[in-house]
């Protein structure tokens, strides 16, 4: 009796000791496909990454605020306030609390230009204000050619580009600290109105 019982106990236990390798291999094998998959999505996703974070690299963290913009009379967000921002303009803006720092009397202009460093044509930033361009005419409409003198980030100053879009004013500077725990951005410039919400 003892010994039926062993070899059925044996004879039981070699399938499922088969079945749990089988488990065990096929576990394996999917974990090896999930991994794959996930470094394909990494990949796929990662040009989209890698551009957020360089665009966050390029960009300067201490900005002075204009002198020659003429500040706004009577903004809805007053200096000093804290703003919650609904813009997306980088990584960690979106949700970010933010001060503002600087209103003014402008209008917003989304550009496309070529930096002058050699890197790759810039499409739709935002934003820059009329007295960081230079061109035939003092004031500008969409698919006016510029030159701009921002100088946000590496190869804005100086670079040939092209106006895609004017939005209302004003325009506003804000300091902030990135929701990803990046480093703060001093007079980050710029924002329009509709991008922050009143804290």
């Amino acid at each position: 009796m003892k010994k039926t019982l062993t070899a059925l106990t044996t004879v039981a236990g070699l399938p499922i000791a088969l079945t749990g390798v089988g488990i065990s291999a096929n576990a394996a094998t999917n974990k090896s496909n999930n991994n794959m998959n996930s470094e394909m999505s990494k990949d796929g996703s990662k040009n989209d990454s890698m551009d957020n974070m360089n665009m966050d690299m390029k960009m300067k963290h201490k900005n002075s605020l204009p002198t020659d913009l003429k500040k706004a009379t009577d903004p809805k967000y007053k200096v000093g306030s804290s703003v919650e921002l609904t813009a997306d303009h980088m990584n960690g803006m979106k949700d970010a609390t933010a001060k503002v720092t600087g209103a003014y009397d402008s209008p917003l202009y989304v550009i496309d230009y070529t930096p002058t460093n050699g890197g790759k044509e810039v499409k739709n930033h935002k934003y820059v204000v009329k007295t960081e361009l230079k061109g035939d005419k003092k004031n500008f409409k969409k698919g006016d050619k510029v030159t701009v003198e921002a100088n946000h980030m590496k190869g804005m100053k100086g670079a040939k580009g092209t106006i895609v879009q004017v939005c209302k004013g004003p325009a506003y500077a804000v300091t902030f600290t990135p929701t990803n725990g990046g480093k703060e951005y001093i007079n980050h410039k710029w924002l329009s109105q509709n991008e922050m919400e009143a804290k």
